[in-house]
């Protein structure tokens, strides 16, 4: 068997892999969306933190968002870091939390619910692609 051969499998079986994980995931957080319980939160802070990487160092900002749920409240703070901040101290952001779970809390919105199956997506579907057509112009099908 020939090299090529084998990357190109490997290539196949893992973008296939990360396809179908992907697709468990997107299924897992629209299920997430549509279950969930939808609130507003209230930014009340914008937390600064600094970055340093080879280019130097940066400032970055994480929102802290209040939330309440029967009169008791809550805050949350997403995973995510933004330069300038990514929302106004003050303003209305729409979550989404579990019913069973109060702290499991997502901001409703395309990269806040889906990130994790676009990143798995971004990832498979090249490695997938790849491979396939390795195969399919290596068996003459194209």
């Amino acid at each position: 068997m020939k090299m090529a051969t084998i990357l190109h499998g490997i290539l196949l079986l893992i973008g296939a892999v990360l396809l179908l994980l992907g697709l468990v995931l997107f299924f897992s957080a629209r299920k997430f969306r549509d279950k969930g319980v939808k609130t507003q939160a209230t930014v009340i802070d914008n937390i600064p933190s600094r970055s340093t990487d080879d280019h130097g160092t940066s400032q970055l900002y994480t929102p802290l968002l209040e939330y309440s749920i029967g009169g008791k409240t809550f805050t949350y703070t997403p995973n995510s870091r933004s330069n300038p901040p990514a929302y106004d101290i003050g303003e209305k952001v729409p979550i989404v939390y579990r019913p069973d779970n109060h702290h499991d809390v997502r901001i409703v919105g395309y990269w806040g619910i889906y990130l994790g199956s676009n990143i798995l997506f971004a990832f498979g579907l090249p490695m997938f692609l790849i491979g396939l057509g390795y195969f399919l112009f290596k068996y003459g099908i194209i």
